[in-house]
């Protein structure tokens, strides 16, 4: 085990870091220039090389980007026990609005487009936050759970190992301020003695950060400021804050936290006895240098295309009637044979049949990229439009299981360091059911606690941090009302009744047409009364033991699928330009 307190252990600490640091060198290379094509040409000066004129792994990357993380995850705190229910319940809701207030989902939309690169990164640690009054003149700052996203610039682990589980080590460096860190009272002044100001250029390499902010300098920075480290030792089940540029003991050492550690982890595609995954960006980045270059030369080919009219000698006279007369009008011209019109350059066929074929396999690369992005129709009938759906879910289905288990693991920790904190109040109350005006006090304060923690499991629903459309979120209240319209009979037997002014409000809101609640008048108790008496004289009329309903089965033409689009299109450049009939009749089916 390490001992911080030898010269020769924290020598060979900083030895193995620096290691690690060189092998993440080359991954740290590939995703700035993935980074730099993901930006386009016009995002800075410090961009691609080349002009990116179709931005595929931009799209690829906002496609998972909306798919996996567009909302906060709902969590649910579940205990064995059932004297601590009531707990769990207030737990669940603080725990849900903390999440909201340090804005969980803006946080694993970075992890999860820092994993289509390369590997997500979160930190999940006790932040600065507002002071409490521990005493008549003791004011502290306790700090509240937070996790923060950690660039993989920013970020290293044991790169000695095969499986991620069994480092020895992981850090991520940080600059700050230098007046910061020699006034803190918890840094030990004897490193404190040893340090001083650094300057970005002793990293000694380039950055993603660099795209934007330009060449390494040092003039941007109003205050001198000082590189740390904060170093995760699972045999110690510590976190040290150590200088990056001085070999030197810890300047502090606090808790871990819960179990794994501080740093959590997103990927995507594990690669066997390595510890760095693999990434759908570096799958994609060949295709999309491909494509762009392809584009680019055709867009100098169409550049270079000319048309220009020719005659003999002998033409001359008809050459010039030809000039001065305009389009549609009757000329006179002695022998049409003399004057031509010749065509020079434009894109070649081939070229551009083969980069329609090479889209194509881009887009089966990323997983149906058409389909997930919701780019239109992917079959000809909605049985099969279904069906397709159905796969790219499949597809799909590792990553939101990556995504989930990311989420579950950085919620615990949240929730155990809430359970740690001794300090935090958080004053909440939420209505009794949706929509009622009557609340009830689920506010959170240590003193509530009850058991222990280990006794309380944290839940996060599933496929909650996915995007979920308008039209989506409908077709499940449609469904669930004609489930309950079946069910109504059992419900009315059991005392129960379906508030269908509710259902119609929360219809409209969906709809965002707030008129809709206007179109229907409910009927006042006197009005049933009467409406109930007048039909007690009328003979019981059931439905008709027979009924007719007739299906309409309608073929709208959607302007083709994509494969079809590409197929007609290949064809029709390779032949020519020039569209069958029986091609354009493809291209609406």
């Amino acid at each position: 085990m390490i001992d911080l307190g030898k010269k020769s252990h924290i020598t060979r600490l900083y030895t193995a870091m620096d290691s690690s640091r060189d092998a993440l060198r080359p991954p740290r290379k590939y995703r700035e220039e993935m980074i730099q094509q993901f930006v386009g040409s016009r995002y800075s000066s410090n961009g691609p090389m080349h002009e990116v004129l179709v931005n595929l792994m931009n799209m690829t990357a906002e496609a998972y980007t909306l798919g996996l993380a567009s909302n906060n995850p709902r969590v649910r705190v579940t205990t064995t026990s059932r004297e601590q229910w009531p707990f769990a319940f207030k737990w669940t809701h603080t725990l849900n609005n903390l999440i909201e207030e340090i804005h969980f989902a803006e946080t694993l939309q970075q992890v999860v487009l820092d994993a289509f690169f390369t590997m997500g990164v979160a930190k999940v640690f006790q932040a600065d936050w507002e002071t409490v009054q521990l005493d008549d003149d003791i004011w502290a700052d306790p700090g509240r759970p937070y996790m923060a996203h950690i660039s993989f610039d920013d970020y290293g682990l044991d790169m000695s190992v095969k499986d991620v589980r069994r480092c020895k080590f992981m850090w991520d460096e940080y600059r700050v301020s230098w007046d910061a860190v020699r006034n803190d009272p918890d840094f030990d002044k004897s490193v404190l003695k040893q340090m001083h100001p650094t300057s970005k250029h002793d990293r000694g390499e380039t950055t993603s950060n660099d795209i934007s902010s330009g060449d390494i300098n040092d003039d941007d920075e109003y205050e001198p400021m000082v590189d740390l480290m904060d170093v995760w030792l699972p045999e110690l089940k510590k976190v040290g804050v150590f200088p990056r540029h001085v070999e030197t003991k810890p300047l502090k050492l606090v808790d871990a936290g819960p179990e794994g550690g501080p740093y959590k982890l997103l990927t995507f595609l594990d690669v066997p006895d390595n510890v760095l995954p693999s990434a759908p960006g570096q799958n994609l980045q060949g295709l999309h240098l491909l494509y762009n270059g392809l584009a680019r030369k055709q867009a100098r080919q169409a550049k270079r295309q000319k048309t220009n009219p020719v005659f003999r000698p002998s033409g001359a006279p008809d050459a010039e009637r030809l000039k001065t007369h305009n389009d549609g009008e009757w000329v006179q011209v002695g022998d049409p044979t003399s004057v031509n019109v010749i065509t020079q350059g434009g894109v070649d066929p081939s070229n551009v049949a083969f980069s329609i074929g090479v889209l194509e396999i881009f887009d089966r690369q990323a997983g149906n990229l058409s389909a997930m992005a919701g780019l239109g129709p992917q079959a000809n009938t909605l049985g099969q439009e279904e069906i397709i759906q159905a796969a790219v879910s499949r597809k799909e289905a590792k990553m939101q299981q990556r995504v989930q288990v990311f989420t579950s693991e950085a919620v615990s920790c949240l929730g155990h360091l809430m359970w740690a904190d001794e300090f935090m109040n958080i004053p909440l109350s939420v209505p009794t059911r949706p929509g009622s005006p009557i609340t009830r006090d689920v506010s959170w304060t240590a003193e509530l606690r009850e058991g222990d923690a280990w006794q309380y499991a944290f839940r996060v629903e599933p496929y909650s941090t996915n995007y979920e459309p308008r039209e989506v979120k409908l077709r499940k209240l449609e469904h669930a009302m004609d489930r309950l319209l079946q069910l109504y009979p059992v419900i009315q037997a059991n005392g129960g009744t379906i508030d269908v002014k509710q259902m119609t409000r929360d219809y409209a809101e969906l709809l965002s047409i707030p008129e809709l609640e206007n179109w229907i008048m409910y009927a006042t108790p006197a009005m049933l009364e009467q409406q109930r008496q007048s039909q007690s004289g009328q003979d019981d009329q059931g439905m008709a033991p027979e009924t007719t309903r007739t299906y309409v089965r309608k073929n709208v033409a959607t302007g083709g699928t994509p494969s079809n689009r590409n197929a007609v299109m290949e064809q029709a450049w390779l032949g020519g330009g020039q569209n069958t009939p029986q091609q354009a009749a493809t291209i609406s089916r």
